[in-house]
């Protein structure tokens, strides 16, 4: 009696396609300079990355990280964590409404006067814990996302954009 070979089906070739991926510094850099470079060459519509821009950062990553397992989704999710990261970055210190915060490049921080960062915590404590703290790819983040952010002055709900229209 002859046993039939087991066909394997690309379920059983990607074992790997759930398996955690744990993302460097490196790689969080690679990620944003890929996102950069697609958005530079005019793959994002309405303030959204075409499917054919999220293959080539999926492609590049893969080039670069062939140990790592990433597809499309582990791409989406560190990309929103690192939106998560810059927001409260960018809130902080653009909304504040403060002057003496300058961005260091080099250390990746918010550098002020004692007495500025000690005003901007009382006003807002959540600063407390980004005075040490670095974060890379700021510049570039704003470059990406700045825009995106809105301002307490322009604020606008659905409600408040019918009621001007129908006014």
């Amino acid at each position: 009696m002859t046993r039939k070979a087991k066909e394997f089906t690309s379920r059983d070739l990607n074992v790997q396609e759930n398996s955690v991926c744990v993302w460097t510094n490196t790689m969080d850099d690679t990620l944003v300079d890929a996102y950069c470079h697609e958005d530079a060459l005019g793959h994002r519509v309405g303030g959204i990355f075409t499917t054919h821009a999220m293959d080539n950062i999926l492609k590049e990553l893969q080039f670069k990280f062939p140990d790592k397992v990433i597809n499309k989704e582990k791409i989406h999710n560190q990309m929103k964590i690192i939106k998560r990261q810059f927001t409260k970055y960018y809130d902080t210190f653009h909304q504040s409404g403060m002057s003496g915060f300058a961005w260091d490049p080099i250390t990746h921080k918010w550098d002020a006067e004692p007495e500025v960062w000690d005003q901007l915590i009382q006003a807002k404590p959540q600063a407390a814990e980004l005075k040490n703290k670095s974060f890379r790819n700021y510049e570039k983040l704003v470059m990406l996302y700045g825009n995106d952010r809105a301002t307490e002055k322009h604020v606008e709900t659905g409600s408040d954009m019918l009621k001007r229209e129908c006014s």
